[in-house]
């Protein structure tokens, strides 16, 4: 009897265990995956200036991340937390999305070896089920003035929506599934028998 029980507890915490690796791990990484670039459209070069884009964006998608390319001809210096940029994100003349990006944090890549030029791969948020009408995607100028030689607005699709709140649930299930299961395998300590009786010579 006792080990059925102990076998239906491995079951038990085992069964946890795989619960807690599909919603505190497989989950978010599914749900913030990669994703494919939708496309990329110019919203600013050194001639032009900033101009809006005007994107139908597919219906289909859950949620869509919103991400800005900035080229610069020369490294930037430190602004700190101030703005280098901003966006503003319409649809049917209701703001989806306001953004201001900042370089705190955000490390260049070089876009040449023979070129001292930097690009700034900036996060703006995510647009969630979008909608039929177009989307106005505006951008302008930050508190930090900086020289500027491109801004390429780049959407990726192929994401979902994460609860942040869901993991740290998976992160406990694993926890106490690894635990109890190591539990059950612990063999119970034998009581010391007795000692035999001391036998006295001669």
């Amino acid at each position: 009897m006792r080990t059925l029980l102990r076998w239906l507890m491995r079951l038990v915490f085992l069964g946890m265990l795989g619960i807690g690796v599909l919603v505190g791990l497989v989950y978010p990484w599914t749900g913030g995956g990669k994703g494919f670039e939708i496309g990329r459209w110019r919203a600013f070069d050194s001639v032009d200036g900033f101009q809006p884009v005007e994107i139908l964006l597919p219906a289909n998608e859950q949620q869509i991340l919103v991400r800005a390319e900035l080229s610069t001809p020369n490294p930037v210096g430190d602004t700190g937390s101030l703005s280098v940029m901003t966006l503003t994100v319409a649809s049917d003349r209701r703001t989806e999305l306001a953004h201001y990006f900042s370089l705190d944090g955000v490390q260049g890549q070089q876009v040449s070896p023979q070129l001292p030029g930097r690009a700034y791969m900036l996060e703006a948020g995510a647009l969630y089920r979008p909608g039929e009408e177009p989307y106005l995607f505006t951008f302008g100028p930050g508190d930090a003035e900086i020289e500027m030689a491109t801004v390429d607005l780049i959407l990726v699709g192929g994401t979902l929506e994460i609860d942040e709140a869901v993991p740290p649930i998976g992160y406990g299930f694993m926890v106490i599934g690894f635990v109890g299961l190591a539990l059950t395998f612990r063999r119970r300590q034998k009581k010391p028998s007795a000692p035999p009786p001391q036998k006295w010579g001669r």
